[in-house]
Parts: C-alpha cells; structure tokens; sequence
C-alpha cells in the first residue's frame, strides 16, 4: 500500500483490486441477516476508501490517517452525540474501551458494547482488505481465498437464514476471472514479459466471455433434484447429542442484548458485587416491555433525573401494601455505569458526586458524573421497602383500574407479536378459563410450568430458527431451558388473557460470602456471582403495583404471599413477627428438581464453592487464557507481516559486519527474501540473468551492480570484506525494496 509497491497503477492493478472488493463484500453482507449487526452501508464504504487508498498507493502514514480518521467518523454517527474528536467525545470513547477491556478480562464477552464490537469490525476488515491485495498482487496466489470464500456463503446458506444462491453465482464469476487473471500475471512473469496492455486484452476478453458465458447456461439451466438427503437435521441432532446445546447464542452473566434468546448459559462465578443485606432479594437492573418473536426490546424513552437519588417518579409498590424500610450496602467487585436495587427502591446514597438517571420505560439507573460522563461506582447504598403481599388483595384487585385505566399502559404491557402462534394463546386460555381472578389466574401460569415435566437446562437449549416463535418452541418442543424460557413464557401466556406483565432482569439474592463479617448483627454479607444472572416476572395488579412471581424450576420467590387472617394470628403476643407459611407454592416433584450436582447454582450452571478444601491453591484460567491468546495474535500478526520486518532484522545483522563471511551470507539472504515475495530464481538461470530480471522488475539496475561486485569475490578472488563495503548500501536499498 505505499508508493515502493511492485505493481503499477494499471488496468490489472484496478481490476484486482475490484474483485478483491468484491470478494471480501460476500463476507460483509450476510452479517445484518445473521447476526445483530446493523448500518453496514458505513463498513462497505469503509471497505471502498480501503481499496482505494491501495490502489492509489498512498503513503502508508497518510493511508492509516485516512482509514482511522473514517473509522472513528463512522463510530460517531452510529454512537456518539456531541462535537466530533471533541474533548467530551473523546473522554466517552476512552471510557466505552475502558468498560470493553474490563469484560473481557472477566471473560464476559457477551457484554461488549455495540461501539467496541464495530470498532473491532472495523479493524477486521482493515486487516482483512491489506492482505487480500497482497495475497493477490504479491504473492498472486488467491484459489485458497476464493474457495474460503465460497465455503463461508455455503454453510450460512445451509444453516443460517441467509440465502445464498446469488451469492455463489457471483463468487464463481469473480473467483474464475480472479484465477485467470493472477495465473496469467504469473506466467507474463515467468517470461519476462513487462508491457502487458496487449496480453491483457487477448487473455481477459475470451476468459472473461467464457467465464460469463458459462455461468449463465449453468444459472438457466434445469437443476436436477438433490440426490444425497438434506444433512443439516442429522448435524443438527448430532450437535444436540453432545451436548452443546444450538450452538447458537451464549450467555454468561449479565448482558444488554436480549434480542434474541436461546442457547447455552456458560457457567462463570466471577464476583460481580458483595451486599450487606437484612432480607433476601431479587436484584433489579431492568425491564423490558417488547417481545419480538426471538427476544426482547424496549420502547425508547429520554432518561429522567433522580434528583438527590431519590426515587420520586417510579412507584413499584402501591401505597396501602404493607412494606417495611429496609437499606442494603453493596460493594462492587466489577463496576457498572448502572444501579442494582431491589423492588421498592426508593433512593440511593453515596460517598461520590453523582447524577442518577432512571429510564421510565426500562427503570436502568444510569449513573453520570458532573461533566454528563458515566460513571461506575464502586460501592454505594439503596433505601428500599420490602413489602409483604396478602392474598386477599390480590384477589380483590379490580382489572381496568390504576394505571390499566390508561389504554397506552395496557397496549405496552399486552404487547404479543402478531407472529406469535395461536396455539399459545388457546394454551394461555386452555390454563386460566377456570379462574375467576387474576391471582388465580397468574398462579395458574405459574404452576403450569412446575406440573407438566418443563426441565431447568443450561447447555442444550434451542434457538429458534426461521419463523420459530421462541415461547412457542419452549412450550410444545423442547420444554428444556432455563430462566429467560420460562419468565418469557409465562408473560406470553399473561399477555395472551390480556393481563399486564413485564420482563425483568438482574440477579437472584446470591449467597453468603465466606469469612466476611456484616458490621450489623442482623444483617450478613451475601456475594452475587455472574451465575446468578437472572429474569423473572413480574405482573401488575391495580391498588397493589407490580409483583414479583417466579416460574423457573428450582427457584422461588423472594417476596411473601400470606392470607391476612392467618399473617394476624401468626404473630407472637409481644407482637413479634413470625415467618408465615406460603400455601401458594406447591411442591414440585423429585424428578422436576435440578440435578444434585447443581443445587446451589442460581442461575448459569455454576455451583457455588465449597469451603472444606485440602488445598488453598486455585489456579485462575482468565489470565492464563488472555496470555495465551495475545501470544497467538502476536504470532499471527508477526507471520503474515514477516516480509515487512525481516528485512529490518536482516539489516541490524548484516550492515555493520566487515568480516569475510559476510557478503556471501548477506547476499544469499536478499535471494531467499526475493523468493518469497513471488520473485523466483528458475532452475539453471545465472546470477547475472536473475539480477536482469530483478532490475527489470524494479526498473533499477542495483541488482546487477550488487552481483557484479559478488562474482568478483566468488570468481576473481577479490577480498569479501573490500567488496561488501562497497556493496552494503546497495544491499540495503534491493532488501528494502523487497518489504515494500
């Protein structure tokens, strides 16, 4: 790419860097159908300026600027607001790298932000672009690249919604003219032949006639029917057989993206944060109002200041339930730029200057410093009240009052895709028809999962494919998963008899941290893992607020459901409370329960540590796997890039030298790096043919001055040492001239 590159500004040089484009674009384009990868119209043009810049042969300084002055431009529209390259911008990106470099560490790499996985995209392709031109003008050897190519467009046809029939057509055009076309530059080489104008018209107009030509009779031509039996239903139950699940998407922890759900959840018990607590609680991060189909959205909505941090806006908790003001301390062992709290938070505290926001739709409590820069705090305290729930007013709430008197409320939190099969509503009926109210009715939902053989499993979980509803392959297929299977799948059946229901996600109560000691006697010291990432449900009843109910197996439900009645007679004469009973919580079977192996686990398949140990040495796989993945990049980087740098190395070896050994070792060296850029010496040729050839490849004549001065030594008995001194800047200019 820079201006000492061995091929000219010609036709070829246009035309391979054309198809190159268009090779590398068949990569790119699938990616909006089968990832979550969306605005490519701003990596293709990357890709343009890419090419362009090569084949103008940009300085490679200037060239770099361009491409990282189009990417961080790129970044901005899709990203950031404010003034670009501003302080403000700059602080932001600094920050969102900061965050991305701290998660994956943690091993957590489905937390990447979307500006860190398009950065990352971005240099990709870069990368990508550079070697595909030099696979094609340097080393002109591109078959390889090519059938890569048309193997990656194969198997997304054949697993993946993609469709890749004119795709594949395209490849084979551009792919045959691309061999063509390399193998005569090699053979134009192999003669010596320079001037190429005429060739090239003689050659690439009947091989690309040809290559047109066969491909339309091949494209309208009748397709016999397949003879072999489609493979992808016997991969699919082999893959399911041994255990991996989809293979689709995994989840490990906490994550942002929730748009499409399935697969398997990695087991990881990275200490997310430590909490003093009085009562067990779920901890909140967010909700989400829009099933897709696949997954979940949230409506848009400008986040609303929480002056002081305190709650004014949100009301979880209706005023005549009965609460009680509890506060939890919680310590952050990995930060977020958000808030965990408990339902019924009403107001955080914190050493730090801090400006909290609270989405109203989503309820993420965002955290912001003066200068409108996120923040991660590292430990702080939430005020919350923790209510108890009597049996008697749920059932007496009265559906269409409150808030459900409000039609956008009720359409937000009715919402089914129009997609969604009818045979879920006709179940969600089928379960609640017999029912009079709608505790009755929600409990209904709830137990329908613990009673019909649904099976709690983190690793061979399905993803939907195609039109594939994921409630609807949860319900009456697979009946196996974990908790964004079963909490998404009990909103859906609610929403389908038309009661309000949310989405929500963060973690489940955790465990009791070992050996550390609460400054308040009455509370303890719980540690909440990446394993107890969790969703659950909650529903809304008038004159109540919104409840918390817990359909995954093996889990239950932080918050009490008692008969009032019975609650008043439970406590003591002195008026002290009792735990009260929760009839509403059936006991599921033995074979409903999750494997013994994994009773501690909260959510992710990972057991909480045992502390009877024989050994304290535990050894950490993050570092070790972080290390030894730099030490491949590094190894990779160095391989491809060899030809640049080796020449750098052969210099710091050679040029200070004077003995008689020398010339000889250095002048061989210089044949061996001609070699592998492509510039061969054929069997039989002399030195002094092979360094006509070189020169007429650089148009110089240093190659035949070099050689003139090393057959003195080799044939005239001249001193090496004399003619290397002579000799070492000519080495030197022909050396870099074959890194270029």
């Amino acid at each position: 790419m820079a201006t000492a590159n061995p091929y000219q500004r010609n036709v070829y040089a246009f035309l391979m860097h054309v198809f190159g484009f268009i090779l590398l674009l068949e990569w790119v384009l699938p990616l909006e159908q089968v990832t979550d990868t969306a605005n490519l119209y701003v990596f293709i043009v990357f890709l343009i300026v890419a090419f362009a810049l090569s084949f103008l042969q940009i300085i490679p300084i200037l060239s770099i600027i361009v491409q990282m002055g189009f990417m961080m431009y790129f970044l901005h529209i899709l990203y950031m607001d404010g003034v670009f390259l501003s302080r403000e911008w700059l602080s932001f990106l600094w920050q969102d790298l900061t965050f991305n470099f701290d998660i994956i560490w943690a091993g957590d790499w489905t937390s990447m932000t979307g500006l860190f996985r398009s950065l990352l995209l971005f240099v990709l392709l870069w990368l990508v672009s550079y070697l595909v031109i030099y696979w094609i003008l340097y080393r002109k050897q591109m078959l390889l690249f090519v059938v890569f190519t048309v193997t990656y467009v194969a198997i997304l046809d054949t697993f993946t919604v993609y469709e890749g029939n004119t795709a594949i057509v395209r490849l084979m055009i551009v792919g045959l003219l691309i061999v063509g076309f390399v193998h005569m530059e090699r053979l134009k080489e192999k003669e010596g032949i320079y001037k190429s104008g005429k060739m090239l018209l003689a050659w690439g107009i009947p091989l690309t006639v040809f290559v047109l030509l066969s491909a339309t009779v091949g494209y309208l031509s009748p397709k016999a029917a397949p003879i072999w039996p489609d493979p992808v239903p016997f991969l699919t139950s082999f893959n399911k057989d041994s255990g991996d699940g989809s293979g689709g998407v995994k989840k490990i922890g906490y994550g942002e993206n929730d748009s499409r759900l399935g697969g398997p959840f990695l087991p990881d018990d990275t200490v997310v944060f430590q909490a003093e607590v009085t009562q067990s609680h779920y901890w909140r991060v967010e909700t989400k109002d829009i099933y897709t189909g696949k997954g979940w959205d949230a409506t848009e909505a400008d986040p609303v200041p929480l002056e002081g941090g305190k709650n004014t806006l949100v009301e979880w908790i209706a005023e005549g339930v009965e609460k009680r003001p509890l506060k939890a301390t919680i310590m952050m062992e990995k930060t977020y730029p958000h808030v965990n709290y408990p339902l019924g938070f009403t107001g955080v505290e914190t050493e730090e200057e801090v400006l909290y926001e609270i989405n109203p739709i989503t309820e993420k409590i965002t955290t912001r410093d003066s200068d409108e820069e996120t923040i991660r705090l590292e430990e702080y305290q939430v005020n919350y009240n923790f209510p108890r729930y009597y049996i008697e007013s749920l059932k007496s709430a009265v559906p269409g009052t409150g808030q459900e008197s409000e039609e956008e409320f009720v359409k937000r939190y009715t919402q089914l895709p129009e997609s969604l099969p009818e045979r879920v509503r006709e179940l969600a009926v089928d379960i609640t028809d017999s029912y009079s109210t709608r505790h009755d009715k929600v409990q209904a939902v709830e137990r329908y999962f613990r009673n019909n053989g649904f099976t709690y499993e983190t690793t061979n979980v399905a993803v939907p494919t195609g039109d594939e509803d994921y409630v609807d392959q949860f319900l009456f297929e697979t009946q196996m998963g974990y908790c964004d299977n079963f909490s998404t799948s009990m909103i859906a059946l609610l929403r389908a008899v038309d009661i309000p229901a949310r989405w929500v996600k963060g973690y489940t109560g955790g465990e009791t941290a070992q050996g550390v000691q609460a400054v308040n006697s009455a509370n303890r010291v719980v540690e909440v893992t990446n394993n107890n990432a969790h969703s659950w449900v909650e529903v809304y009843y008038p004159e109540v607020g919104w409840v918390t109910y817990e359909p995954t197996s093996g889990f239950s439900n932080p918050y009490s459901f008692v008969y009032e009645a019975v609650d008043r007679n439970a406590a003591g004469e002195n008026g002290e409370e009792q735990t009260p009973e929760q009839p509403e919580t059936p006991e599921r079977p033995e074979t409903e329960r999750p494997d013994p192996a994994m009773e501690d686990i909260e959510e992710g398949g990972g057991s909480s540590k045992g502390t009877n140990t024989t050994f304290d040495f535990e050894l950490s796989w993050k570092p070790v796997l972080m290390t030894l993945g730099a030490a491949i990049v590094l190894f990779l980087v160095a391989f491809f890039t060899r030809n640049k740098w080796k020449p750098y190395f052969y210099i710091a070896r050679f040029k200070g030298r004077r003995d008689e050994k020398a010339f000889g070792k250095a002048y061989n060296t210089l044949l061996k790096q001609f070699h592998s850029i492509g510039l061969v010496r054929e069997d039989g040729q002399t030195l002094r043919e092979y360094a006509k050839y070189i020169d007429n490849f650089y148009r110089s004549s240093d190659m035949q001055n070099l050689t003139s001065h090393y057959e003195r030594v080799l044939y005239r008995g001249n001193s090496s040492k004399d003619e290397w001194e002579k000799s070492v800047e000519l080495w030197e200019n022909l050396i870099k001239k074959a890194s270029s």
